[in-house]
């Protein structure tokens, strides 16, 4: 394979503590499987000693089977934060090497609280389960103290009665062995020379601080701060952003060609996140040539909601490859009512590393911010919009109020592409 000059420097910088700040589409897996190649190759380290971290299990597997592909069976462990410290507690931890370790899957979580959440419903509104459930975000703590309440009552006694821990636990269970330097701790902790770390802008600080007491000989973060989406879960941007000040001495290197969308793309995914404040500048270059679609609509009484949806739903008949994109499930729920098919939409959340030919962008309704939030959540609902944008390869288009009667926050965002992008009408464009 051919690598970029930014690819090459990475791969021959020795340093033991690298940060790599790849922008959206910038083939950060590739260069992670190519780091892995190259040590693999040059046969210099342990493999079972090379530890890669990442926060999904579709990205555990994607990881897997495309380093596969390349050097074909090895022993390098490729597992989620959580995954790792539950293998570590049942190889290390003696109560649970007797006893064992009985998960709570976040399934059965949901399912916990599921018609609890639906009561609340008209409360809570359509934030997804996941970010509800998180403890680490303490999100319904925030926002919802009286909930937040009853709710760790209620998982606090199950998990006791059902002698069951849930991932969050793992990682507090291992991290406190690591600060009292219990005996165990210190034997697993020398199994990992390398660590390779996937989305580092996920980091919270719990994580942050596991890593920094694993204390790796060799440490390789990738990460964009631009697309720093899971606030609600703990994630904060400062282990990304201040990477340098937690390992040092540490080389910082840049992904910035974009391989998945046209220039025009690229340029309006740019535009919420050059508002904030909080961020790490880089120009993303364009490798792919040509000319995007790249439209607002504006809807009021002539271009309604409703005629928005008979028009993707023509659309998607000649370009199945599309997709809208919305900030909750309420609102999807809504959408799909009004015709918008199932199979054509999703959360900008559940969108995160993938791609589509053509995206359209809800900032219509349904954001759920209120304009007085503090900067920081501010900044963050800005990077989820930029995540939502540069899912784009070919055609975008970002729909929202001609003249709304209160201003909320996706008004405010709309308004972002007041003059930088191209308004169409609905009844003008032909469906296909």
């Amino acid at each position: 394979m051919n690598y970029s000059l930014e690819q090459r420097k990475i791969l021959e910088d020795h340093t033991n503590f690298k940060q790599v700040i790849a922008a959206a589409g910038s083939g950060k897996t590739s260069t992670m499987i190519a780091l892995l190649e190259k040590v693999i190759n040059e046969n210099s380290e342990k493999q079972n000693e090379i530890l890669v971290i990442t926060f999904s299990r579709k990205a555990v597997g994607e990881i897997k089977e495309r380093l596969e592909k390349k050097v074909g069976s090895q022993e390098i462990r490729i597992q989620t934060f959580h995954a790792y410290c539950l293998y570590i507690l049942q190889k290390y931890n003696t109560e649970f090497i007797r006893s064992g370790i009985k998960i709570i899957e976040p399934k059965e979580k949901e399912r916990i609280f599921k018609d609890y959440f639906k009561r609340e419903r008209f409360k809570i509104g359509g934030i997804p389960y996941e970010f509800l459930l998180s403890s680490t975000g303490n999100f319904l703590e925030k926002h919802f103290p009286e909930i937040a309440i009853e709710v760790n009552s209620i998982y606090t006694k199950y998990k006791k009665d059902n002698g069951k821990l849930d991932f969050d636990d793992l990682v507090q269970i291992y991290l406190q062995a690591l600060r009292d330097k219990q005996e165990w701790a210190m034997e697993a902790r020398r199994e990992v020379k390398r660590i390779i770390v996937d989305e580092f802008q996920d980091t919270d600080i719990t994580q942050l601080e596991w890593l920094r007491l694993l204390s790796p000989e060799k440490l390789c973060v990738v990460g964009d701060d631009w697309q720093a989406i899971y606030g609600f879960r703990g994630a904060s941007t400062e282990p990304f952003l201040k990477f340098k000040d937690f390992f040092s001495p540490c080389s910082i290197h840049f992904l910035t060609t974009n391989y998945r969308s046209l220039p025009a793309v690229i340029q309006t995914s740019a535009i919420p996140i050059a508002k904030n404040k909080k961020n790490i500048k880089k120009q993303v270059q364009a490798f792919r040539k040509g000319n995007a679609n790249v439209f607002k609509i504006r809807l009021d009484e002539e271009q309604t909601l409703e005629s928005l949806c008979k028009y993707i739903k023509n659309k998607i008949e000649g370009n199945t490859d599309l997709t809208v994109l919305c900030r909750s499930n309420l609102r999807i729920q809504y959408l799909i009512k009004l015709g918008v098919p199932e199979a054509n939409i999703m959360t900008i959340h559940a969108s995160k590393g993938l791609e589509f030919n053509t995206v359209f962008v809800d900032l219509h309704s349904g954001w759920n911010v209120k304009m007085d939030e503090s900067a920081d959540i501010i900044e963050e609902e800005r990077r989820i919009l930029y995540v939502a944008l540069s899912r784009a390869k070919d055609n975008l288009y970002i729909f929202g109020n001609r003249k709304p009667k209160k201003v909320l926050i996706e008004d405010s965002f709309f308004a972002y592409f007041r003059f930088a992008v191209r308004e169409i009408s609905l009844s003008s464009q032909p469906h296909s």
